[in-house]
């Protein structure tokens, strides 16, 4: 490829064959080596971005990628959807409505319909306490503009 570049075989490949000398070989390296240096960075940084961008926000490349970050032994990281349960509503006494509700369970906000998160991210607690920041970073990176989360310890 074009961004593949072997600086020694280069130096060695443009030095007329009487200059090939042990001595000006490595005199030529040590002024290449800046350059050199810069070209692996590049290459690094290169193939980071290739990674960066072979995910997207479905949620099995956002669970892939959240589990290859910060769990790539265990993978325990998931992400569900919300309970979407129906509210209970609590008559005022102008109603004229019967009091009695039954048994009554207490859910999180977002596991009622119309709330205004979209999904839920299982994460497990030692991460949840080491690496929240990261972890929403990376959310905010591939989530779309509109949908909301909520990152829930499991």
């Amino acid at each position: 490829m074009w961004y593949k570049i072997d600086f020694n075989r280069l130096i060695l490949l443009l030095l007329p064959t009487f200059l090939r000398k042990p001595v000006l070989f490595g005199y030529l390296k040590a002024l290449v080596s800046p350059i050199a240096s810069l070209h692996y960075r590049w290459s690094r940084m290169r193939e980071e971005n290739l990674k960066k961008l072979s995910y997207n926000s479905q949620r099995c490349y956002l669970r892939g990628v959240l589990n290859d970050r910060y769990d790539p032994d265990e993978r325990q990281i998931t992400i569900s959807n919300t309970g979407n349960k129906t509210q209970d509503y609590i008559y005022t006494q102008a109603e004229n409505l019967p009091v009695y509700l039954g048994t009554m369970w207490l859910e999180p906000e977002f596991n009622y319909a119309g709330s205004k998160v979209d999904f839920l991210v299982n994460v497990p607690p030692e991460l949840m306490n080491t690496k929240l920041n990261e972890i929403v970073a990376t959310l905010e990176f591939y989530v779309l503009a509109g949908k909301s989360y909520q990152i829930i310890a499991i």
